[in-house]
């Protein structure tokens, strides 16, 4: 089973995933292209992630497109018959690289490894998200980079719907942590019991 956790920079994904991974006992995926590539020297080589800033400052949607979904690639195929948390996914990679021309690519990616069994897409607006940011490190650079304050949410659900890709928007706007996994977690719990079955519930609950 594969829950994919979407949503801006600063919405809470990343800690909102974990804590459904804990519950849950999912395998928790933040950074397939890590995995798939390597964050460290090998012998004194240098890894492909150490050309990645240099991938996505390139005006080229398509190569970026295809680069980032090597991750969700990885994902799927490397872990096929596990149960996986996926911090971003489909929806994150369209927001930063689809276009008309990029959308082949996602449409082959969704043929090739299908799409996650529910994408839960957490909402909170750019004022919001910046003083997450600024709460989490006051110095983070995306309090600087103007890209991180736009309110892409528009793209992000456009693109799930054109790609039928199942979702759920949850509205995280002046609630805690708790409260926003309280109401992920009913979504979680559902989806669950659908592909699993209720006695794998009540035995991870």
């Amino acid at each position: 089973m594969k829950i994919a956790i979407e949503g801006m920079d600063g919405v809470g994904k990343s800690t909102i995933a974990k804590m459904v991974a804990d519950k849950y006992n999912f395998n928790y995926l933040e950074k397939p292209l890590a995995e798939l590539f390597g964050t460290k020297r090998v012998d004194g080589k240098t890894n492909l992630m150490e050309f990645a800033p240099n991938i996505y400052n390139l005006d080229n949607d398509i190569l970026k497109a295809w680069f980032i979904g090597l991750g969700n690639l990885q994902s799927f195929l490397s872990h096929e018959n596990e149960d996986l948390i996926l911090d971003r996914h489909f929806a994150s990679n369209y927001f930063w690289n689809g276009s008309e021309n990029s959308m082949p690519v996602f449409k082959l990616m969704k043929e090739i490894i299908s799409v996650p069994d529910v994408t839960i897409v957490l909402y909170a607006s750019p004022e919001t998200r910046m003083k997450r940011i600024y709460a989490r490190d006051s110095k983070d650079y995306d309090l600087r980079d103007p890209e991180k304050k736009v309110d892409g949410y528009d793209k992000m659900i456009g693109f799930l719907d054109e790609m039928e890709i199942p979702y759920v928007v949850v509205n995280t706007e002046n609630k805690s942590v708790d409260e926003v996994f309280e109401e992920v977690d009913k979504i979680v719990n559902k989806k669950v019991r659908e592909v699993k079955g209720e006695a794998l519930v009540k035995k991870r609950a």
